[in-house]
């Protein structure tokens, strides 16, 4: 992979400060950045209301020994969706994407809440069903939320690019303070319905998070892509994966350089010519201790005496200590590297 000259380097330097320069473009990237964290607090926020009210409600109802279903399924379907989410947007437009997501997350909390509210006594087969079944569809949503990390190189050039994207993660800071601690105000909101609350809650969460998507200006989808051209993921990837060939300099005739975008490479091209596919095993291996410590951590409070409110106490530290190094993880890794950063975080 060649190097680009120096005078290349300043052509382009001078090229992203004009842009930044530019009020209105500036201003717009800020407004749709904090429309994304916006976005990323409800969708992040409202998942995790979900893994927790679903779990308590299930221990609660004498079926603790599945109380970590609903999240074991929110998981599994969400890996398959990962992969069709930018597909998708590709091809209907990522502000659709997110508008899907929205209802079905709306759909499936208020299948939730009607379990809840339907099926009151103890141990009940068929609440059981309709709390599984309304996890199930919120898959895709919880993939379209994880999505927003990416959907966030639309709107910031390559240099602002880990700066924007903390600003999107400082969206998850909010939600772990909002979400978890709102659902003990909403968890016995219902006489006669326990968790009934909790799922309305989630519902609202949803909703809020497509009507921030509406205001969200993605662009349009341009059709099927051409052979070679990248998706919305090859883009992302080549930024975050500082892919130098993914910007190009174009040499007019008159020796006036232009800044161009040429579209990314393609995405077996970096499978196979970056450390992508080792940073995706790092990526399993903390998703399985996210997930491990969510799913089984309420067992034990539960069986120790704690009420579901202060089990969601430590749900919030817990989000807490996954959102709030996200703010400077970026800088720190631009610093020190890739594999120091993230082995570091490992050992932390």
């Amino acid at each position: 992979m060649e190097t680009a000259s120096p005078s290349r380097k300043r052509r382009r330097a001078r090229h992203d400060e004009e842009e930044l320069d530019d009020t209105p473009g500036t201003r717009r990237m800020y407004k749709n950045i904090a429309l994304l964290s916006g976005m990323w607090g409800l969708g992040l926020g409202a998942a995790f209301v979900q893994i927790s009210s679903s779990a308590f409600c299930l221990i609660d109802n004498g079926y603790g020994s599945v109380s970590s279903a609903p999240l074991g399924l929110i998981m599994l379907l969400s890996s398959p969706c990962a992969v069709v989410v930018p597909r998708l947007a590709n091809g209907m437009g990522e502000r659709k994407v997110f508008v899907l997501a929205s209802a079905l997350g709306v759909a499936g909390s208020l299948v939730q809440m009607a379990g809840t509210m339907v099926f009151r006594e103890h141990g009940s087969a068929a609440q059981l069903a309709m709390i599984l079944a309304g996890a199930s569809v919120q898959g895709f949503t919880y993939a379209s939320s994880n999505n927003l990390r990416f959907a966030v190189a639309r709107f910031s050039p390559p240099e602002f690019l880990p700066t924007a994207t903390a600003l999107v993660l400082f969206g998850g800071v909010v939600s772990s303070l909002f979400g978890p601690l709102l659902s003990n105000v909403t968890r016995y909101m219902i006489p006669g319905a326990d968790y009934a609350g909790n799922f309305l809650q989630i519902a609202l969460l949803y909703f809020l998070f497509g009507v921030l998507a509406k205001l969200t200006d993605f662009e349009e989808p341009v059709g099927k892509r051409s052979k070679g051209e990248g998706d919305e993921v090859d883009r992302a990837l080549g930024m975050l994966l500082d892919d130098s060939d993914y910007r190009r300099m174009e040499e007019e005739e008159d020796d006036n350089d232009e800044y161009i975008e040429v579209g990314a490479r393609p995405l077996s091209e970096i499978l196979i010519k970056t450390d992508l596919p080792l940073l995706t095993l790092f990526q399993c291996l903390s998703y399985n201790i996210m997930a491990l410590y969510m799913s089984q951590v309420p067992l034990p409070l539960d069986a120790l005496g704690y009420t579901p409110n202060q089990g969601t106490l430590v749900i919030t530290a817990h989000m807490l200590g996954m959102f709030v190094p996200g703010l400077v993880s970026g800088r720190i890794i631009g610093r020190v590297g890739i594999w120091t950063g993230t082995c570091a975080g490992f050992l932390v």
